[in-house]
């Protein structure tokens, strides 16, 4: 009878556990992976909202890759985010690290910087995007003004809406926004890393660089990886910003015109469900591979 009722008790204590975990467990089956199977089928047929799906096998994919009459802006697309996934990593990885070796200090309000800084992380993204249109404001903002105190005859730049700068201007708002997220990734390594190690550095005759390079830099491999990783996989899904700001079009002249900007124009815009599920998949296996890359390539120990 004893151990009747203890298998009783440790079903009615399973039961309770699921129980308590189903909200989560329907909310995750319901909403993200019927929805990726669904997008997985939908991009082999011609679907559009209104319109029954009518399987057409790769067409989809085949027509993305090779037919630039019918989709010119793909490889384009592909292309602009490539660069700006070069621009927002390398930007933001040495933005954060930057900021948080200054930050890995006793000095006093140290942590009104650190919250200053990761601040912007946490802003609204329309409200980041009203703040930089501001500041790269051709006639009335403060990026312009600036520079015109410090360049002799310095013309006003229209910051996005010239090709040369576009992206570039997008890049910094990102990295703006999000170095403070992967500053307190940096800071938090850099804080558990023990002070046994400088002191034998300075015994050797270690300086500042030669510390940095032989102590700091090792330990923060860990750290470095998993930035890089999050970094590519955000960055290559860049959008909310460049819609705002370019209204969907990515001008000017397409120059900002990023890869999951025109899955959003083909899947809302253009009403081509079954095109924009084939390019998400596509988006899902460049993210695999570069992250596959990562993996094999990047450091992820400490010596």
């Amino acid at each position: 009878m004893a151990v009747v009722g203890k298998t009783k008790r440790k079903i009615i204590l399973n039961v309770t556990g699921y129980l308590f975990i189903a909200p989560l467990l329907i909310y995750f089956v319901v909403f993200q992976v019927v929805p990726v199977f669904m997008a997985f089928y939908y991009s082999f047929t011609n679907w559009s909202i209104g319109h029954s799906a009518q399987w057409i096998g790769l067409k989809n994919y085949l027509d993305l890759f090779f037919n630039r009459v019918s989709y010119p802006y793909f490889w384009k697309s592909l292309g602009t985010t490539l660069r700006f996934v070069g621009l927002a990593v390398t930007g933001t990885l040495f933005a954060s690290l930057f900021v948080a070796l200054l930050l890995n200090t006793d000095i006093k309000r140290s942590a009104f910087f650190r919250i200053a800084f990761f601040m912007p992380y946490v802003t609204s993204t329309v409200a980041v995007a009203a703040i930089w249109k501001w500041l790269y404001d051709p006639l009335y903002g403060l990026l312009n003004y600036l520079l015109s105190l410090i360049i002799p005859n310095f013309q006003n730049v229209a910051w996005l809406k010239e090709e040369r700068y576009a992206l570039a201007a997008f890049a910094v708002m990102v990295i703006w926004q999000g170095a403070g997220y992967y500053m307190m990734i940096f800071l938090a390594r850099l804080k558990s890393i023990p002070d046994e190690y400088y002191e034998a550095a300075r015994i050797d005759g270690a300086n500042t660089w030669q510390s940095f390079w032989h102590v700091t830099w090792p330990m923060l491999r860990p750290a470095t990886f998993y930035v890089l990783v999050t970094l590519f996989i955000v960055s290559f899904q860049v959008f909310d910003i460049i819609y705002i700001l370019t209204k969907g079009l990515g001008d000017p002249n397409k120059s900002t015109l990023t890869y999951v900007l025109q899955l959003f124009n083909h899947a809302f815009r253009y009403n081509e469900m079954g095109v924009a599920s084939a390019m998400s998949f596509i988006l899902f296996i460049i993210i695999i591979v570069v992250t596959a890359i990562q993996f094999k390539v990047v450091p992820q120990d400490v010596e």
